[in-house]
């Protein structure tokens, strides 16, 4: 028996997708239809790429993308910072325990670019996922005991930072304020040098 009669019948996977994918063309064509297939073929379980949680960009020769697990395979350092506070009417020391990667080595796995006299001018610029900012200079974390201080946290006392805040933070444990350069929910670590200049 016919089910087109009067007609050919129709090429099974043309007729599927000119009665499922409206015509497009190009590059547009294609990104919509990886978007699409999840939708189109149910049933399917489609890999998706894990999510940046950290990049390191700017004046390096290999730029970071890290991603959660490539940041808890990261070997990390203990750090114990002490915090004179009022409790109960009287000052009592606290000791709290860090651990994370000395910002650094990930500057340093990136690379930083030559020549050495011009990267010596550069600014670290770290950013925050709520827009917060701050920034080290060349000679902070590579040339005074700032730098041996500057950590990428990623366990903060009990807690490890990418469970609880689904971000690392940023610490400078020689900072006599750590305020103002303390960066919660780090997200972005950019190598700049001054306006105009480009080793």
């Amino acid at each position: 028996m016919r089910l087109w009669p009067g007609k050919a019948r129709p090429e099974p996977v043309a007729w599927f997708w000119r009665s499922r994918v409206p015509v497009r063309s190009g590059l547009a064509s294609a990104l919509w239809l990886l978007a699409a297939l999840p939708a189109l073929v149910p049933g399917v379980a489609w890999a998706q790429a894990a999510p940046v949680l950290l990049e390191v960009s700017g004046q390096v020769h290999q730029p970071l993308a890290l991603t959660r697990e490539q940041l808890l395979a990261l070997k990390r350092k203990e750090y114990t910072e002490s915090r004179s506070v009022q409790q109960d009417g009287k000052e009592v020391v606290l000791r709290i325990v860090f651990q994370g990667v000395p910002l650094r080595e990930l500057l340093d796995r990136a690379g930083l670019k030559p020549d050495r006299r011009e990267i010596r001018k550069a600014v670290v610029l770290l950013t925050a996922q709520d827009g917060y900012q701050t920034s080290f200079s060349w000679g902070e974390l590579y040339n005074s005991q700032v730098g041996d201080g500057v950590v990428v946290v990623l366990r903060h006392g009990p807690d490890e930072l990418l469970d609880t805040e689904s971000f690392a933070s940023l610490r400078s444990l020689q900072d006599l304020r750590p305020g103002p350069r303390h960066v919660r929910w780090l997200t972005r670590v950019e190598v700049l040098l001054p306006q105009g200049r480009t080793p």
